[in-house]
């Protein structure tokens, strides 16, 4: 049982999403702390932590059970809270669930920081609530994108985070959503989310069937190629935004970008505003979120839960409940 210190709130997890960053960790943590060495970084905690092994899980609903010292108690013992997925220690955010000592919520209990805490309202259920994260990323990748509604919106590669890239989008007013996936189950839940368009990637370009004129493209798969592809396909001027996370090296024309005049925007995480204007977008009905969640487990369907979220005509978004199997 995890004991708070100061400014440390004790939580209980009622629900968290298994999101496509703990897959990758999962598969790919050796490679990139092998790419950190080569580049220079320093990996001596990286290794440590991949030895020791952290306690994942960053997409969380959880209910406050007790205070640690130095907290303002403004919430109250029973009262369901969401936070971004860090924690204050000695006065800088650590990320949650990337060391053994800060651990995420694949578990029954874990301690959040009090003053990154948001309170859930009781008409949001607790699934809804663990998708806020994933869906703050789609409103900072949206938000980067600087949108002014007459853009021609490309999605490329239709997971949980292109899903709620489309949610967004849609919610922001944007008519022409065209969206490319290699899987048939994921086309359709872009159309179910808001895309007006989607395309099986393998027959066609969403790029180059978007056209000319104002076009902005969001980059969410991290296939190796995707990048320079983009660059050689994408119209003059075009905006691309990526949130997609490539394994390895990628590689690119940069004369061709600058004849273009290409835009590009690699986004990771939100503000503490987007965080809480992404819980705003399910308060207010603006988007479908029952349609992202496709399975639940507990604590020990973890395991089988990784293997079952390698085949994306299955799932889209799992939902631990830590206390199913108790």
């Amino acid at each position: 049982m995890p004991k708070p210190g100061s400014g440390d709130v004790l939580v209980k997890v009622r629900a968290c999403g298994i999101c496509g960053s703990d897959l990758h960790y999962f598969k790919h943590a050796p490679e990139t702390i092998e790419l950190a060495a080569k580049l220079g970084a320093p990996t001596d905690e990286m290794k440590r932590t991949l030895r020791e092994g952290p306690i994942l899980g960053h997409e969380f609903v959880c209910e406050v059970v007790e205070f640690g010292p130095d907290t303002q108690k403004a919430l109250k013992v029973g009262d369901r809270v969401a936070s971004m997925p860090f924690v204050l220690r000695n006065g800088a955010p650590v990320l949650i669930g990337s060391t053994p000592e800060v651990s995420g919520a694949y578990a029954e209990y874990m301690l959040l920081s009090e003053a990154l805490l948001l309170p859930i309202d009781a008409d949001v259920p607790d699934d809804a609530a663990a998708l806020i994260e994933p869906l703050g990323i789609a409103v900072h990748a949206t938000n980067k994108a600087n949108l002014t509604g007459d853009e021609t919106a490309v999605v490329i590669g239709c997971g949980p985070i292109g899903l709620t890239v489309i949610a967004v989008l849609k919610a922001r007013g944007v008519k022409t959503i065209i969206a490319s996936d290699l899987s048939p189950k994921r086309r359709e839940l872009a159309i179910a989310m808001g895309a007006t368009q989607v395309l099986d990637a393998r027959e066609q370009s969403a790029v180059t069937a978007a056209g000319a004129g104002k076009v902005v493209i969001f980059e969410n798969t991290g296939a190796p190629g995707m990048l320079g592809r983009i660059v050689l396909e994408a119209p003059q001027n075009a905006k691309v935004v990526v949130t997609g996370i490539a394994a390895g090296d990628e590689s690119l024309l940069p004369m061709v970008a600058i004849l273009k005049e290409l835009s590009f925007s690699f986004v990771i995480y939100y503000t503490p505003e987007e965080f809480a204007e992404a819980l705003q977008l399910i308060k207010a009905g603006a988007l479908d979120w029952k349609k992202l969640v496709t399975g639940h487990v507990g604590l020990s369907g973890v395991t089988q839960a990784f293997k079952d979220l390698t085949d994306p005509e299955t799932h889209a978004k799992i939902i631990i409940n830590p206390w199913a199997d108790a």
